[in-house]
């Protein structure tokens, strides 16, 4: 008899092991129920953040007598930053309205008790997960910075009549070492009245002077220095009066002012047209410190043509424009590049740069972060009903947004860790959900 008892108990638990393998009418039932609720709410919220850009911009382009298919491509444009933010949001409540459904119907019990565990409940929502935290990295990395340009530009063009320009822009070089001013900066190739207070540097002592020896360089240089100090250096020897020229111009201060300006993308080099550049002294030759750097070298030297490569002036407009917004607004390979290649930027700045960087990496599985914690709280509250599981998933996606603000302000400011402050409130709450999941499974 016992063993007959005992048999049984083996075949019956062999019967309701845990089952891994696709089982195509149960995930694709979940999978239905789930797109179902999931579309209605991605619906539902793409109207609401539309109908807010309308009621905050519209105004604007009626009061512009804008063309209605200008208003609606800004719409268009607008879209993809609405949804990434949408995107975790629909996929908590989605997830936890469908497995409320599934637990106030009983059949959630009725799926454990034939041996599926709370995750292979939700398989088919986790697959759903790592597809939408796919889609909303392509929707950051590469969709909304460039989508929320065109937007801000039609917008401009449209409504605020200024073309995506920026009068009067002033702009500080990553490395501290050029100040530029554009009298009008529109984000292209060709500029108007730019002045550029900057340092002389081996690079731009040869693109100003030229090739050494050169008529053109002698004439330069012998326009720049007193008749005594020019007459010094040529009875050096020519290696010797090369490094002594070097020497003497390295880290002085220089003004170049530049009536047109011009950037060619493919070469990297910036091209200066009939402008004039004038030197200042150094720390040696002014009695009072405070006054170094403001008693000129020479009087303004004009030039028809100069050339600056990369190694002589190192940002490009991309670069400009990349400072005039904000930095949430970059993506995460552009911020990058600003890191790499500038090391010694202030520890301010950096942090800004990092905290957002690593923010930005951790903010799309926000989504997949929405299945492991509504899967385990819809089952908690899969006897009160769905709507109270609704209620819950309000809170908590409201929780981890405060939080991850918080973490991302202090970041920011230098507070908290930059790596921290970006990656934390994300891994915390997955590892809790992850852990609900877990002491849930039996």
């Amino acid at each position: 008899m016992k063993e007959s008892a005992a048999s049984d108990n083996s075949s019956l638990r062999k019967a309701l092991r845990r089952r891994w393998f696709p089982l195509w009418k149960i995930d694709g039932y979940i999978f239905r129920e789930f797109m179902i609720k999931y579309t209605i709410l991605l619906l539902v919220f793409i109207i609401l953040f539309v109908l807010n850009d309308i009621y905050r911009d519209i105004s604007d382009f009626f009061d512009a007598k804008a063309d209605w298919r200008e208003v609606v491509m800004y719409l268009i444009y607008k879209m993809p930053g609405n949804i990434r933010f949408i995107l975790p949001i629909s996929m908590l409540l989605g997830c936890m309205w469908t497995m409320a459904t599934f637990g106030k119907n009983l059949e959630v019990t009725a799926m454990r008790a034939s041996g599926l565990s709370l995750f292979r409940c939700g398989w088919a929502i986790f697959f759903m997960g790592l597809v939408v935290s796919a889609v909303n990295i392509y929707f950051n990395e590469t969709l909304v910075p460039e989508t929320s340009v065109k937007a801000e530009r039609l917008f401009d063009a449209s409504a605020d009549k200024r073309r995506y320009v920026h009068s009067l822009l002033a702009y500080r070089s990553d490395d501290g070492k050029r100040r530029w001013l554009f009298q009008l900066f529109s984000g292209g190739r060709k500029y108007q009245n730019v002045t550029v207070k900057t340092v002389w540097n081996n690079a731009m002592i040869d693109a100003i002077l030229g090739t050494y020896g050169s008529d053109k360089y002698e004439k330069t240089l012998k326009s720049m220095l007193d008749e005594k100090r020019y007459q010094e250096l040529a009875s050096l020897a020519p290696e010797e009066r090369k490094e002594r020229i070097f020497k003497l111009l390295n880290g002085r201060k220089l003004d170049l002012t530049i009536p047109e300006a011009e950037y060619d993308y493919e070469t990297n080099c910036w091209h200066f047209y009939k402008g004039r550049f004038l030197s200042y002294d150094t720390n040696e030759e002014t009695m009072f410190k405070a006054s170094s750097g403001t008693t000129a070298m020479h009087k303004d030297i004009g030039f028809e043509k100069l050339i600056f490569p990369k190694a002589a002036i190192d940002e490009s407009p991309q670069d400009i424009i990349n400072s005039v917004k904000e930095k949430d607004d970059l993506s995460t390979p552009v911020i990058w590049q600003v890191l790499k290649r500038n090391p010694n930027m202030p520890k301010q700045v950096r942090c800004i740069y990092e905290t957002v960087f690593f923010y930005r990496i951790a903010f799309p599985w926000a989504s997949f972060l929405a299945v492991f914690l509504g899967i385990p709280l819809a089952a908690k509250n899969e006897r009160t009903g769905s709507m109270l599981a609704i209620i819950s998933a309000i809170v908590l996606i409201v929780v981890y947004i405060v939080v991850a603000q918080l973490f991302l302000m202090l970041g920011k400011s230098g507070a908290v860790n930059p790596v921290f402050a970006g990656l934390a409130p994300t891994i915390a709450f997955i590892t809790a959900g992850a852990w609900r999941l877990i002491s849930d499974r039996n």
